[in-house]
């Protein structure tokens, strides 16, 4: 869908801009900018205002396959020419290039990175080494393959580079998949600083389980994915971006080399560069085109570019290996294939995210709040926004208004804690009504009980328990109680024949397990499962209506509550079990009413409960699906007269042929429609060559 509105938005600036002269300046956006919404859990990127707008398109300098670039705070660039084999130095202010650094040892220099003290760090792939040199574009040192015997064997070819305010040294190596490679001023092998876990398919996995010793040394080997880039910011943070890694492209490390985004950031995952300007705002760029931009805490702001890449056409890249970001917020690109820099103004959208997230950083929520409602001014819809203000409003103590603003962010761990601030005042405000509604439902039971000495109201509520009991089915469903409540009585009742018990003689009410009366809980189950899906409140509740495949929800569900009964009534008949095929089927039904009463009770709770209290939700589940297995093991072993170990052989024979009967539907199924496709492909043929 994103790559229909890129072509689209494509086609209309091309028509727009076809007879139009070639300008260094552009003043309208030539991309769509992107914003993030999320719904239910899900994820979308939706357009919003313009953030950037192209500016000005270097073409002069004569680049040749520039690789990457550095920024400094004096608005001095360094690009790493590698074509050319130099580092070229070039003022953003003077729009000129006012040096270079080339010759040996220099060969193919592919990653810079420039302190604040103005020395220069290139890596070097051809050389071999890290090259240092001074302010004066002097080398100083050359950092070649370290001697240590931890770096043991490992390749030595750095392709980027950066450098902590103590001098430590990060390198990336091409094909190095031992992770960050770390140096110490002198050039000291350190360890590795960082490593990307690695990843396996399914697929994979079943090799592993399946596959010989032989057969698995001839596969190709599992490693992780390599690092792309890195950036060490003025507070020495280390920044990493990796290609092919999904949720965690972009990494924001500690001291140990861990990862801070916890939760992984939404972004491309062919992630080519980072930069950080001195807000911590993240600036990254893809492969694909795109630059995307993140807040401190890796929170996805804004993205814009564009995946088309044949066409002259500013802020439209045929490659984009790098992204720095000048003092005065503009961001510089380069685009790697065609030799030249294009640069991004920010539009007076972007500054004032940028204004209302740096007021909200240093504390002065008021003034954040005025800035977000301006956001909001310019986009309703803006998650990012509406995030904003949320925060700002909890900060200001202001809790009930911002759960609605953190609601249509979905940001589930502030609207907890606003709820647990909303929730605490309301406790203290009813606390008292509530304890003296106590008390009066005490002192009325008292004195109902001193009134009604001869029972005349306990025989009362029992006539008219016993009359609803007495309703055809409605009994029979209620059944389910009494089974809970003795598994063991109540099924060996359903064996022998289902004895109606009364309530006047054995205590126990009306009705019996039915055909009838468990299709009835079977479909009454479907319903409160459902509601657990889609009914819970906004905390727990990741999952819509909208985003659930209903159909396949309704056949699953049936369908194996199917295929259980059926084989189990095939293994208990092959293994002499006494339940014929309709005591199979009831026999579920009356098991499922602990996990029907906990469910309903999670859908209940879960409007009260925050984050902190979601064990308790956790273990109401869990202790009651305890509680229906037993009942269910009991109904097993009881119905079908089985000790222990058959009841337990039975029912890992009962799964394990729904196993076989799952893989074999999927078999069928995948042949069916292959069969389909080859009978369209020759009515096709047909059509087009005989009729």
């Amino acid at each position: 869908m994103r790559k229909i509105k890129h072509l689209i938005s494509l086609i209309f600036v091309v028509l727009l801009t076809v007879s139009a002269p070639v300008a260094n300046a552009y003043a309208s956006a030539t991309t769509y900018t992107y914003t993030l919404e999320v719904k239910s859990g899900e994820y979308d990127f939706v357009r919003t205002q313009d953030a950037y707008l192209p500016d000005k398109t270097v073409t002069s300098l004569g680049l040749s396959k520039p690789q990457d670039i550095f920024v400094t705070d004096d608005k001095l660039m360094y690009i790493c020419d590698t074509g050319n084999s130099r580092v070229l130095l070039y003022d953003i202010a003077l729009d000129k290039a006012v040096g270079e650094i080339k010759g040996a040892p220099m060969k193919t220099p592919t990653g810079v990175f420039v302190t604040d003290k103005g020395v220069i760090y290139v890596a070097d792939k051809g050389a071999k080494a890290v090259l240092k040199y001074d302010a004066d574009l002097k080398l100083s040192e050359s950092f070649e393959r370290p001697t240590e015997p931890a770096f043991a064997d490992t390749n030595f070819d750095p392709v980027k580079v950066a450098v902590d305010n103590a001098g430590n040294m990060y390198v990336i190596g091409e094909g190095v998949y031992n992770g960050i490679i770390q140096l110490a001023p002198t050039g000291e092998f350190l360890g590795y600083f960082a490593v990307n876990t690695t990843r396996i398919s399914f697929s994979q996995m079943l090799q592993k389980v399946l596959f010989t010793r032989d057969q698995l040394a001839n596969l190709s080997m599992t490693v992780p994915t390599t690092f792309s880039n890195i950036f060490v910011d003025e507070d020495g943070i280390v920044y990493s971006t990796s290609m092919n890694n999904d949720d965690d492209s972009l990494k924001k490390h500690n001291t140990s080399g861990g990862n801070m985004f916890m939760n992984g950031i939404v972004g491309w995952n062919d992630m080519t560069d980072v930069f950080v300007d001195k807000n911590g705002i993240i600036f990254v760029s893809s492969q694909k085109g795109y630059v995307e931009i993140y807040s401190k805490d890796g929170e996805f702001i804004f993205e814009f570019g564009s995946e088309e890449s044949g066409t002259d056409i500013a802020g439209i890249f045929s490659s984009l290996p790098t992204v720095a970001v000048d003092p005065e917020g503009i961001i510089w690109t380069a685009d790697g294939d065609k030799g030249y820099l294009q640069s991004f103004k920010p539009t007076d959208y972007a500054n004032t995210i940028y204004s209302a997230m740096g007021l909200y950083e240093a504390g002065r929520y008021e003034e954040s709040l005025e800035a977000w409602n301006e956001v909001l001014r310019l986009n309703q819809m803006s998650m990012l926004a509406h995030n904003g203000v949320g925060k700002a409003l909890f900060h200001a103590q202001r809790y009930e208004e911002s759960l609605e603003h953190f609601k249509v962010a979905e940001n589930r761990e502030y609207y907890s804690e606003a709820f647990w601030e909303v929730r605490n005042v309301t406790v203290h405000k009813t606390l008292p009504f509530v304890f003296f509604g106590v008390i009066l439902l005490l002192i009325a039971s008292v004195v109902i009980k001193k009134i009604d000495k001869k029972g005349v109201l306990a025989a009362k509520r029992r006539e008219i328990a016993d009359f609803l009991l007495d309703i055809p089915v409605f009994g029979d469903v209620l059944y389910m109680f009494r089974v809970s409540r003795h598994p063991n009585d109540r099924y060996y009742d359903i064996r022998v024949g289902n004895v109606r018990y009364f309530r006047k003689k054995a205590g126990y009410g009306h009705g019996k397990a039915t055909a009838v009366g468990a299709t009835v809980i079977y479909i009454l189950a479907f319903g409160i499962y459902m509601l657990y899906r889609t009914g819970k409140g906004f905390i727990y509740q990741y999952v819509s209506v909208e985003n659930m495949d209903i159909a396949g929800t309704v056949a699953g569900f049936f369908v194996l509550i199917s295929l259980f009964i059926v084989c189990n009534w095939l293994v208990t008949s092959i293994n002499d079990g006494d339940g014929n095929l309709k005591t199979v089927y009831m026999l579920p039904a009356y098991a499922l009413s602990p996990l029907m009463v906990g469910m309903v009770a999670i859908v209940a709770l879960s409007y009260a409960m925050t984050y902190n209290e979601s064990f308790l939700l956790t273990l109401i589940l869990v202790v009651c699906i305890f509680k229906t297995i037993v009942n269910l093991f009991c109904g097993l072993m009881n119905v079908h007269d089985y000790t222990f170990t058959e009841t337990v052989k039975s029912v890992v024979m009962t799964f394990f042929f729904m196993g076989v009967a799952l893989i074999i539907a999927l078999i069928l199924t995948i042949m069916f429609e292959q069969l389909l496709s080859f009978v369209i492909s020759v009515g096709r043929e047909l059509v087009l060559n005989v009729i």
